[in-house]
């Protein structure tokens, strides 16, 4: 079968093989494939130079590396890439994940290095990018920022907009708060990123809120669970597995893209999520079942009990 061996943004392969590795999979060749990932970060490839492909799915899976790492960041006229603050944001994830991969096979210095670059999202973080608050802004290679700013622009992202990619921060929740102006401040914006003008759910994708049905925003209902709010996590989780999903034709919200909308749900149900996707922590929510059973090949069965799970049982009175 033919098939690209493109992306469409970021370095998604250092993500899932150190996400892999962290829940205990070990039947590969884990050092060549640690190796093999560092070089693509660190070491510049001439299709990083290339634009074709792009936008939907660029050549180069590090893009014009020598400049992102000169500047700390993928300039938008000069990325070769999507867009310039998704591909900061993508890149940092993926540098998080090598890190916290690095750190469990005992290689310091490579930790050190991708720790320092997991945070260069915050140089695609403009704080007056509007008077009333900071959002992702895409930047140029002359260290300005790109204008005028569009919160609700697709210009700098990929499938998105700043709105929703201002929270694509899974492994720095708490200095993308402190950002924001704390976590009370951080939760309030949260809020009305879920609501519409009238203070309904967003149940459609608006530019200037919430997207159910694409993959840049979907973790965004667990970071009520950082900002000491988990109660929030339960109610919009399960607002939106019962508002956004069904069981007839258009019972998926969006293109199911390989599964992972799919996947969204089962999680939901599940009552569990990923904390990052290069890590094996699991946030929580309120599970719909009363008893599930996680069956892994090879592996122990784990059982998930919540006797008082129900439709009207939202919110969870305690763990264990």
């Amino acid at each position: 079968v033919n098939s690209p061996t493109r992306v469409m943004t970021g370095d998604p392969s250092a993500v899932t093989v150190a996400g892999m590795y962290a829940l205990g999979v070990r039947n590969f060749e884990v050092g060549a494939a640690f190796d093999s990932l560092v070089r693509q970060a660190t070491v510049p490839n001439p299709a990083g130079l290339s634009d074709y492909g792009c936008p939907g799915q660029c050549a180069g899976m590090r893009p014009n590396l020598e400049a992102y790492e000169r500047l700390h960041y993928a300039p938008q006229d000069e990325c070769h890439c999507w867009g310039g603050a998704a591909e900061t944001l993508e890149d940092a994830t993926a540098d998080y994940a090598l890190a916290q991969w690095a750190k469990k096979l005992g290689r310091d210095d490579e930790a050190r290095l991708f720790t320092a670059r997991a945070g260069y999202w915050q140089n695609t973080f403009n704080p007056e990018a509007t008077p009333e608050a900071g959002y992702q802004q895409p930047r140029l290679a002359d260290g300005s920022w790109l204008a005028p700013f569009d919160l609700a622009g697709g210009v700098g992202f990929a499938q998105g907009t700043s709105a929703t990619y201002t929270w694509m921060v899974q492994h720095d929740v708490h200095r993308l708060s402190a950002l924001m102006g704390g976590d009370r401040v951080a939760a309030a914006r949260l809020d009305a990123f879920f609501r519409t003008d009238d203070g309904s759910w967003a149940v459609t994708p608006t530019p200037d809120g919430y997207d159910p049905t694409n993959e840049p925003g979907i973790h965004i209902p667990w970071l009520y669970n950082a900002l000491g709010r988990p109660w929030k996590t339960q109610e919009t989780v399960r607002t939106y597995l019962d508002l956004v999903y069904g069981t007839g034709p258009a019972g998926l919200p969006g293109n199911d893209d390989l599964g992972t909308m799919s996947a969204w749900y089962v999680w939901g149900a599940l009552g569990m999520y990923p904390q990052t996707p290069s890590r094996g922590e699991m946030l929580l929510s309120s599970p719909t079942f009363r008893t599930a059973w996680i069956k892994r090949a090879g592996g122990p069965t784990t059982k998930v009990t919540a006797p008082g799970a129900s439709a009207r049982s939202v919110y969870v009175r305690g763990a264990e």
